[in-house]
């Protein structure tokens, strides 16, 4: 009676929001209610409502018979799950929780036959690996992922391996090997008749691919205009646009510049989607006016990401503004190496706690097997004592028999 109750307290509080949503994964209607319902709850730890609303989910989808939907309720466990293990202090504990949910999650999508969310298992816990700073399970998992789709010839899973796998390297500022697999992935898109591939989007993927170039070059440029024939999106066309402001910077096209800067601006999808982006435009404002060059400094120094920082030092150079290019040179060298050291640090430490881990599995392998021989020389010995025992029980029974037998009769 309670399960409904919250359930029923739950609809009314979604049910406006919902009923103004289309169900874009077409699932069963009052499937989709429940799946809005437990996204929404897997950041709230405070109490039960999200098991509630995916219990729900579940329970619904078995009785219609929505297989699709019911491989949702496993990805949103999985989602919940990787939530609790990043808040853990054991990061053992908490990998082991994520695996074993994986685990039960990647089966459900190959009984269901939806891979789409077999290779999204995937995708979700390297996402928690990235997060807890362990690049190199992440790696490890990718690779994994990439296996498992060569093996299956399966073009989706390989394109989502090389996205991914892509987009860690250009995390460790790996441009070269970005790059590779950023053009893999289009390449496979370009060529591919898998229909869960076509409807994906690869602007993200030409903008990436044009930051891996030097800005305003001839390769930088064809990834641009790729990105903008690509877009499929409101969030496709407003990255496309930000690029086009960049390239008509270095132009020096202030008219169609400032165009597409405004509107980037303006759109409260930009600065969540674009790291940094106000702080880009600002800094080229500041170049493009001639601004003075600790006037410049002050605004670029709060731009961090890395091939914003190289796109400002070509602006720099492009604008002949030798003085700013000279110190975003300086700058992006220090951060270059700082990053290296610190990326070296982690994996180091990760590997470090992966063999220190390994190690105090082996040692309680070994100890679980010496206690298995201490019982079974305990058994053994037991066995032998009961023996034993029961032979010179019967040894004395007989003696006593043997006795009695012998006694004269009085």
């Amino acid at each position: 009676m309670k399960h409904r109750l919250l359930i029923s307290a739950l609809l009314s509080l979604f049910a406006l929001n919902v009923a103004a949503q289309t169900n874009p994964y077409g699932i069963d209607d009052k499937c989709y209610e429940y799946f809005r319902m437990a996204e929404s709850l897997v950041p709230d730890t405070s109490n039960d409502a999200f098991d509630y609303a995916n219990d729900a989910l579940l329970k619904r989808a078995q009785e219609v018979g929505d297989e699709k939907a019911r491989t949702i309720h496993y990805i949103c466990k999985l989602k919940r799950v990787i939530r609790f293990a990043r808040a853990m202090t054991d990061r053992a504990e908490g990998n082991e929780m994520v695996e074993n949910q994986k685990k039960e999650t990647v089966g459900i999508a190959l009984e269901t036959g939806y891979l789409q969310y077999f290779y999204y298992s995937y995708v979700l816990c390297q996402n928690y690996y990235i997060n807890t700073k362990q690049e190199v399970h992440a790696m490890a998992l990718l690779n994994e992922m990439m296996d498992i789709a060569l093996k299956n010839e399966d073009e989706y899973g390989i394109w989502q391996s090389h996205t991914y796998i892509a987009a860690l390297y250009y995390h460790q500022n790996d441009i070269l090997n970005a790059r590779k697999h950023l053009q893999r992935a289009v390449k496979l898109f370009e060529n591919s008749t898998d229909e869960t591939l076509r409807r994906q989007s690869i602007t993200r993927h030409c903008c990436d691919l044009a930051d891996t170039y030097t800005a305003g070059s001839d390769s930088s440029r064809f990834y641009c205009r790729y990105a903008e024939e690509a877009a499929k999106t409101h969030q496709d066309t407003l990255r496309s646009m930000y690029y086009k402001a960049r390239l008509s910077a270095m132009d020096k096209d202030m008219t169609t510049y400032r165009h597409y800067r405004d509107i980037c601006l303006s759109d409260s999808e930009f600065a969540p989607m674009i790291t940094g982006g106000e702080w880009l435009f600002s800094s080229t404002d500041a170049i493009l006016q001639g601004a003075p060059r600790d006037s410049v400094i002050v605004r670029a120094s709060k731009v961090n990401v890395r091939q914003q920082m190289l796109y400002l030092r070509d602006l720099s150079i492009a604008s002949k503004r030798e003085d700013v290019a000279a110190w975003m040179g300086s700058r992006i060298v220090s951060t270059f190496y700082s990053d290296i050291y610190a990326l070296n640090n982690m994996k180091m430490e990760e590997l470090s706690s992966s063999v220190h881990q390994r190690q105090l599995s082996l040692a309680l392998q070994r100890q679980k097997r010496i206690t298995r021989m201490l019982w079974l020389i305990v058994g053994v010995l037991v066995a032998a004592l009961l023996a034993a025992l029961s032979s010179l029980y019967l040894r004395k029974q007989k003696s006593k028999d043997n006795d009695t037998a012998l006694r004269p009769e009085s």
